[in-house]
């Protein structure tokens, strides 16, 4: 027994990659605890700390916490996402102190895990970044506002709309949608008078996501001068589902925009039909979202069941959005894509969660609607978009994925990093392809990626970028080239 202890004391002092990955299988959270503070490798580390946040377990808040004060940047970086990942609030004082010191990086990963844990304390200073003369991290700010869903960030997005800023009065707009509160409605009218069709369409689009909004809005935008505005109000008169309101579109059958003719034909024709929809009778609404969905599917089978279950994505109850996911997942067929990107928006983890794993069973099918959605404006849809990529491993997805290293958000970038390494060897020449990219970002991406593969056709052309202008990708390149040397000892 005591030679056992020390054999393993030994060994946990030369700790590396390949049994943080151990520990991260045995879901052994000290272990993976104790690795953070391996300081011979930061790659240790930092992998420890990716991990750690998978596992979204607050016993290693303190831990991550420490790791705020790491001399490398990117375990840094990984402990911020992790903390943000786990929600636990003992992080959110750590992580307001630790703000004014960082770069416009590492602020900008702060802000992001703040929106994810929430609080009071969150919510205070966030709105008081609102303020902050840096575009980008005034613009993170307001997204992250708009995941904390509270109403008490209705007045600060308000003001956010006066913004000279096209993007950050989207960002509001659309924070304003989510979070539903009837005090939006006024100023999100008004930004219907804009001039710029972008805003009254998002507008509109937030509108209808507000309960408490009337139909008008909708109908009068049936006239807007735009297509895309005109559009989006035919898709909402069309939610609505009113049978006299629906009867507005009528007005639009010779719209000269041919996509706005054909959801407009598309909706009336329903209507037209009498298409019943199936719906959860109120009884049943007690019983649990696997029993109801599975009586459905027991009535009518489930490939049968496929547009019901589409429907029963937008579902109030979390519960039935994630077996709905799931189902669809199994069920295999390809009209569930796009429905299911979508839920990869949803407000519930286990709802995203489960829309990727769905994704991943459809596999192929998936792979081009998630790339032609990998640059979308919602940053928590990218970084889901290419893990679920990665994970369905298919090689059309390489080269966009090595596009998305240079992605504007550190922690997009991070996992469309961890992306590629499970393609291997197949993303080696594209990753070496990339090392010549003009974005520093994707140098550097690349090099480290390149790095976590560990192959040794990469040596030569790593070699070549230690003379790089940009201090950050001959660093990457330096570590990619320590990583491979030691994988191949």
């Amino acid at each position: 027994m005591i030679i056992n202890f020390i054999v393993k004391k030994v060994s946990f002092l030369t700790i590396n990659e390949s049994d943080v990955e151990q520990l991260k299988n045995k879901e052994d959270i000290q272990g993976l605890i104790k690795a953070l503070k391996y300081k011979n490798d930061s790659s240790v580390r930092y992998r420890a700390a990716e991990a750690l946040g998978e596992f979204e377990n607050n016993t290693a808040v303190e831990a991550l916490i420490s790791v705020l004060n790491d001399e490398d940047l990117s375990t840094k970086e990984m402990a911020i996402i992790a903390l943000g990942e786990i929600g636990d609030k003992r992080a959110i004082i750590p992580l307001i102190d630790n703000f004014n010191d960082a770069n416009d990086e590492l602020r900008d990963m702060m802000i992001f895990s703040l929106g994810e844990i929430g609080g009071r304390e969150s919510l205070e200073y966030l709105k008081l970044v609102l303020e902050d003369e840096n575009f980008d991290i005034k613009l993170r700010a307001v997204e992250a506002l708009g995941k904390l869903s509270n109403v008490e960030c209705v007045e600060p997005l308000i003001n956010a709309l006066n913004d000279d800023n096209i993007e950050i009065k989207l960002y509001g707009i659309t924070a304003l949608g989510e979070i539903g509160d009837p005090r939006a409605i006024k100023p999100l009218m008004e930004a219907l008078n804009s001039e710029k069709w972008i805003i009254r369409r998002y507008s509109l689009n937030a509108l209808g996501k507000i309960d408490e909004c009337s139909i008008e809005p909708f109908i009068n935008a049936l006239d807007d001068e735009d297509c895309h505005v005109r559009d989006k109000a035919v898709e909402l008169i069309g939610k609505w589902g009113d049978e006299d309101s629906i009867k507005y579109l009528n007005r639009i059958s010779n719209d000269s925009d041919e996509d706005v003719r054909a959801r407009a034909a598309e909706i009336l024709n329903k209507q037209k039909n009498n298409e019943t929809e199936m719906q959860i009778p109120k009884e049943d609404k007690k019983k649990s979202p696997q029993y109801i969905l599975e009586e459905i599917i027991d009535k009518i089978g489930k490939d049968e069941a496929v547009e019901i279950l589409i429907d029963y994505l937008n579902d109030e109850n979390p519960g039935i959005r994630q077996r709905a996911a799931e189902v669809l997942g199994e069920i295999g067929d390809e009209k569930a894509v796009e429905p299911l990107i979508n839920a990869l928006r949803d407000e519930n983890s286990s709802v995203q969660w489960r829309a990727k794993e769905a994704l991943k069973k459809l596999g192929e099918p998936s792979v081009i609607p998630l790339i032609n959605v990998l640059h979308d404006k919602d940053t928590n849809l990218r970084r889901r978009i290419v893990c679920a990529l990665g994970e369905i491993g298919d090689d059309r997805a390489i080269s966009p994925l090595i596009k998305s290293l240079g992605d504007e958000d550190a922690s997009v970038r991070l996992k469309t990093a961890i992306s590629l390494s499970k393609f291997g060897t197949k993303a080696i020449n594209p990753l070496i392809m990339a090392l010549n990219y003009n974005n520093f970002m994707v140098r550097e991406k690349a090099a480290e990626t390149l790095g976590e593969i560990g192959d040794q056709l990469a040596l030569d052309s790593l070699r070549e970028v230690l003379d790089d202008e940009n201090i950050y990708v001959r660093n990457g390149a330096e570590e990619a080239i320590k990583m491979i040397q030691k994988k191949n000892a």
